[in-house]
Formats: structure tokens, C-alpha cells, sequence
């Protein structure tokens, strides 16, 4: 790592994504992939400095605009009922992988933190490759600005997008965000495993790999299953309706196996992304949402709130803890909250739900 510091290079290392490796020996059994790169409509890769980023936009061009932002280790794919069903009720809808997911290239670790800055400046050279026009100042009665649905971790970069540019953002839904969780509440020993100071990186990212290999069950005696379970419900979590065997094992395992950017990537996020108690960026959302609530006049953030969605049995963002650091930060009357039936895995197999939610959200006057 400092060699980064000490040798500092022209132009970063860029690790591409899984195209090459998993679609010249599989180019007749695309069908076949947990993500095939076509999961979704409206796939296109945008060339960016950092590499290529995969996106799928879709729905009416006249509809208002949603962005969806996944979370920590699963690609866009994970938000497709979400999407799909925004898309039905005449939404244009875009999704994208993050650097090192998905089909998105990686660029190198070693070279960038994978912190804010390389998120937010993805989300602004996604939404700017678009045919249809996604910026502009968002008002109440206008079709400027966009929607933005964060989940998880996508749920922390989206309250640190909307603090840098609230007036593109029409409003934020945020499902099961990171941003405010406490580093108390992890352990000192896998605080200094993702710290900066680790002295063998390759180590860190064979231990790291083998922690997230799932562990799948024997299939049960007479069982016509394929055995592809772990038993548990995060890893169990089916992604695509219509698919029953593509899970969030599979997805996982099919990124160890063919992104060697993946990794890395979360190792970075891990250390550099919106996660642990990012108070100052949430005090400042905190006060636009105020000031958008006594002067109805400025862009974006329309009405001043934000909703925030849960799981009943999430154990990894849990609603009492956040909550009270929520509402004392942004404010009560800034924060409407709904509880869906699910553990960690509500951003995907309840987004048909989350949804809806969001819709009722959208629709109620300011």
C-alpha cells in the first residue's frame, strides 16, 4: 500500500469486470448466469474515467425519475422488483452496478479509497449518460431531479449524495441505510481486520473471501431441490422472482468465482464507505431538510422529509438503535418511518412492497 504514496503512478489500474472472464467461454449460456449482463431492460455500459459501469434504465421517459443505489456486496440486480414495479406505475427507473460489482470494472484499491468521492462521482456520470435528462433543479409541481431509493449501504451514499446536491434530489427513501451505525457495536479485532494498517493485504483478502464463500446445506433426503441452501435468510434471499435459484449465494459465489475486483472493492467500502457514524454529513441533510420544510420555495428535498423503511428481524441495521440517532439528528418531523416483514434482505425481497411504500410516500402532500 505504499508504494501508492511513495510511487505514485500516471494513470490508476482499472481490474476489469467479470465480461471477459465469464462470457467468452459462457457466450452461449448467458441464460444460464445468476446476473446475465441483460437481467434487466435498458442495459448499457458508460465508459468513465474509473472504468465501466453497467446501468439499466427503463420505464417512460416522461415519467419521473427514480435512482436506485444497492448496497454493500450485491449488485443492482438485488433491486428489480423495486424496479420493475416503479416502472409499471410510469416511472423511469435506473439502476447501476458500484465499482467492483456486478459488471462494473474495478478501479484499483490501491489507487483509490472507495469512499464518497468515487461513489458520488459515479452517481454523476451515470445519470449524466442518459438520453433523458435527469438534473435540474428538483421543485414541487416539476419534473426536475430525480428520486433517489437507497438501500443498505446504498442507503448511506444516498444521504451523503443528497447533503452535496439536494436540489437535484427530489426526495429520499432510504431502506435499511448504513451511515449511522456505531463502530461499538463490531468487534476491536475485525476493526483493526478492515483497518488501513493491515500489514499483508493479500491475506486479508484470501480470509476475507473465505468468509464470504456461502455455505451451502446438503439437499434434505427425497428432496427434488438442487441443495443450493445455507439456511440462512440473507444468503437464501431469492433476487429475481422469476428465478427462484438465483439467491444472494449464488451472486456471491459467482462474483468470487469471476470478478477479481470484487474483493478488493468491498474491502475498500469497508473502510473508506458511508457506514460508521457519519454524524456531521446526516447533521447537514438534517438542516436542508429543515430549511426545506419552512421554505417550501427551495429545490429539492421536497417537503423536508425523508422515509425511511426496515426490516422487522434486521439484525445488521436495527430500528430502535438507529432511530434514536435519527430522529436527534435530522429531527422528528423530518423522518417518516415504515417497518416491513424481513431481516436485512427487505431491500430485496420486499421491494415490490418498498415500492409501493415509496409511491404513498411520493404522492402525499407536502
Amino acid at each position: 500500500m505504499l508504494r501508492r504514496y511513495v510511487f505514485p503512478t500516471k494513470a490508476g489500474k482499472i481490474i476489469k469486470s467479470p465480461k471477459q472472464a465469464a462470457l467468452s467461454p459462457l457466450s452461449t449460456e448467458l441464460s444460464s448466469l445468476p446476473y446475465p449482463p441483460d437481467a434487466l431492460p435498458g442495459g448499457r455500459d458508460v465508459p468513465t474515467p474509473y472504468g465501466n459501469v453497467h446501468v439499466f434504465e427503463f420505464g417512460p421517459s416522461d415519467g419521473e425519475r427514480v435512482l436506485f443505489l444497492h448496497g454493500l456486496s450485491m449488485p443492482c440486480l438485488s433491486g428489480s422488483r423495486t424496479a420493475v414495479s416503479l416502472a409499471d406505475k410510469g416511472y423511469r427507473v435506473m439502476l447501476f452496478d458500484l465499482f467492483g460489482r456486478g459488471w462494473s470494472d474495478t478501479p484499483d484499491p490501491e489507487d483509490v479509497d472507495y469512499d464518497e468521492r468515487l461513489f458520488v462521482s459515479q452517481i454523476m456520470m451515470v445519470v449524466a449518460s442518459s438520453e433523458v435528462s435527469w438534473t435540474g433543479n428538483a421543485m414541487a409541481g416539476g419534473n426536475g431531479g430525480f428520486h433517489i431509493i437507497g438501500y443498505s449501504f446504498g442507503g448511506g451514499l444516498a444521504a451523503n449524495f443528497a447533503s452535496w446536491f439536494p436540489h437535484l434530489v427530489r426526495s429520499l427513501v432510504l431502506v435499511a441505510p448504513s451511515g449511522l451505525l456505531k463502530r461499538s457495536d463490531i468487534s476491536w479485532s475485525t476493526r483493526w481486520l478492515y483497518s488501513r494498517f493491515w500489514p499483508a493485504e493479500r491475506l486479508l483478502h484470501q480470509f476475507y473471501r473465505r468468509r464470504l464463500e456461502p455455505k451451502y446445506t446438503a439437499p434434505e433426503e427425497g428432496s427434488d431441490g438442487d441443495g443450493k441452501k445455507t439456511g440462512d435468510p440473507w444468503d437464501d434471499a431469492i433476487i429475481s422472482p422469476g428465478r427462484p435459484i438465483v439467491t444472494v449465494a449464488s451472486i456471491t459465489s459467482w462474483h468470487l468465482r469471476y470478478h477479481q475486483g470484487f474483493v478488493p472493492a468491498i474491502i475498500s467500502s469497508l473502510r473508506y464507505g458511508p457506514i460508521y457514524e457519519r454524524y456531521d454529513e446526516w447533521r447537514k441533510l438534517g438542516s436542508m431538510l429543515s430549511a426545506r420544510r419552512d421554505n417550501l420555495r427551495l429545490p429539492g428535498l421536497i417537503g423536508g422529509k425523508v422515509l425511511l423503511i426496515f426490516g422487522s428481524s434486521d439484525q445488521i441495521v436495527q430500528k430502535d438503535k438507529i432511530m434514536s440517532d435519527m430522529e436527534g439528528i435530522l429531527g422528528g418531523d423530518a423522518c417518516q418511518v415504515e417497518v416491513l416483514d424481513a431481516g436485512h434482505e427487505v431491500g430485496i425481497t420486499r421491494g415490490a412492497e418498498v415500492a409501493e411504500v415509496a409511491i404513498k410516500f411520493w404522492r402525499k402532500p407536502s
